[in-house]
């Protein structure tokens, strides 16, 4: 737990996802348009349907190969989905609808993987910090993984709610998940913004002290992350979307069923299976919900995120009847 997961090797991925093996040489029965689809992967707990997606053969039952890539985290997957050499990702929405607002790229979403539930980002403290509730992080500096990330917007929406201005009362700075409970227990920050598994480890390790859920209130369940790529591979390939769409449906409802995602979680990322057991996850929902998405973008137009929202339904590709 002391490395980050996010630099899983992709060696292990490959093998984990069944992600190196090459296309059937059966043809293509189902009349898709590229059977063999480039995925890139972020090796945490949002990508656990499409793991689940490969070990129960639900791609191969829609006619399609799924070949892995894994990277840090979605931003990195956009220059890969524009030119060509990756084909869907899993993208958080947050960078998604930032990177749309800038006009690098026009985005559709196809299928949903991940929501925040309540203990899956957590403010946390040290074990002997004199700070007391949210209002008492006044003045004091707080580590987020990265500034304008998903846990930058929780850790500015629970600030306002508890009646800071998150622009004036707190100094946010960016500190690597790895390092937040050194820098904890170092004192260089007052409190970290942290999601799991590193709650779950800074509490044990560290003795941090939970302040507050991220996840509650204002920010109940938070979509975080879904499966897409650009209008344009959507666009021209359309019976292949939906077939990852069926795949990625089915797995989701297997999703539900906790014990299933505690058992593929370490396949593919560095999360020891019995941490694995312990985290508080968040949920997988059945579909994409626009209305929850649209949510999302509205309070990044609010805090500064975007110049403008945008119109989320635009962007869902419908699910297959």
């Amino acid at each position: 737990m002391k490395r980050s997961l996010l630099g899983l090797a992709a060696a292990a991925a490959c093998l984990a996802l069944s992600a190196c093996g090459s296309a059937s040489g059966a043809g293509n029965p189902k009349g898709l348009e590229k059977p063999v689809l480039n995925v890139g992967v972020v090796p945490v707990p949002d990508s656990a349907p499409l793991a689940i997606a490969q070990q129960k053969g639900f791609f191969k039952d829609e006619g399609l190969t799924v070949r892995t890539r894994p990277i840090k985290a979605s931003p990195e997957a956009t220059p890969l989905l524009l030119n060509g050499s990756m084909d869907l990702a899993l993208l958080n929405y947050v960078s998604t609808f930032t990177a749309q607002d800038k006009g690098a790229v026009s985005f559709r979403l196809v299928a949903d993987s991940y929501q925040g539930a309540n203990g899956s980002f957590a403010l946390l403290t040290g074990k002997d910090s004199d700070v007391r509730g949210l209002a008492g992080l006044k003045g004091r500096k707080v580590a987020v993984p990265a500034l304008k990330s998903i846990t930058d917007l929780l850790l500015a929406v629970q600030l306002k709610s508890a009646g800071l201005d998150p622009a004036k009362d707190v100094t946010v700075v960016p500190v690597p998940l790895p390092n937040m409970g050194a820098a904890l227990k170092q004192g260089t920050v007052d409190a970290v913004a942290a999601v799991e598994p590193f709650v779950t480890d800074i509490q044990a390790a560290q003795g941090g002290h939970l302040l507050a859920d991220l996840v509650t209130g204002p920010t109940e369940e938070f979509p975080i992350s879904g499966w897409g790529g650009t209008a344009k591979f959507a666009e021209r390939n359309p019976k292949t979307v939906a077939a990852f769409q069926r795949a990625i449906a089915k797995a989701l409802k297997v999703a539900a069923d906790r014990d299933e995602v505690t058992r593929v979680i370490p396949t593919y990322t560095q999360i020891p299976a019995a941490t694995a057991g312990k985290i508080s996850l968040g949920a997988y929902p059945p579909d994409l919900d626009a209305a929850k998405l649209q949510k999302v973008a509205a309070l990044m137009k609010e805090y500064g995120y975007l110049q403008n929202a945008p119109d989320v339904r635009k962007m869902i590709v419908a699910p297959p009847k």
